[in-house]
């Protein structure tokens, strides 16, 4: 991980164990243990700094859900990937910064438009989608519980149970309309 990369994992990292309000230059480059002339080497100011990081974090998700889309075959594929992609971000403990990020995004109006149109274009590829709408619609809707279960629930059971349901019902959406 270069550089930038590591202090916007790192600033998600505060964001996620500490809060928003913790997140400042001169803290992230303490806690990164460079200058804050090496902070702001990288961004020019916080505002930058939350906009990169919103940026990477979808970037990286829509990695995943990209690769996962290309590797399934059947009916839902879309939101099948989603959910494979959200239980990635389920079992690695660096992952619970993506809900991180995306709360950040209401500190800063430009991270906040980012996730606008990055929803509108989400939402784009979920219509696209094949399969029944509604069961494909369950599905999502349980991985928004799961996005959920990140931020504030560190249970290995649960988790391993939420996983179970939802390669269950992938399972049972790729099946449909075949």
């Amino acid at each position: 991980m270069n550089k930038k990369d590591e202090l916007l994992t790192n600033a998600a990292r505060i964001i996620n164990q500490e809060g928003i309000q913790k997140l400042t230059i001169d803290y992230l480059a303490k806690t990164s243990k460079i200058t804050k002339g090496g902070v702001l080497y990288h961004f020019e100011n916080k505002a930058n700094l939350l906009l990169q990081m919103n940026e990477m974090v979808i970037q990286k998700f829509e990695d995943v859900w990209d690769h996962y889309k290309l590797q399934l075959s059947g009916a839902s594929l879309i939101t099948r990937a989603y959910a494979l992609a959200t239980l990635d971000f389920l079992k690695s403990p660096e992952t619970a910064l993506l809900p991180a990020v995306f709360i950040s995004s209401l500190e800063d109006a430009e991270s906040y438009k980012l996730w606008q149109k990055t929803s509108e274009i989400w939402e784009q590829r979920f219509q696209s989608d094949n399969g029944d709408e509604k069961d494909n619609l369950k599905l999502r809707l349980i991985c928004d519980g799961i996005w959920f279960s990140i931020l504030y629930v560190s249970d290995n059971a649960l988790n391993k149970q939420m996983e179970s349901l939802v390669l269950e019902y992938c399972h049972t959406l790729e099946k449909e309309n075949i």
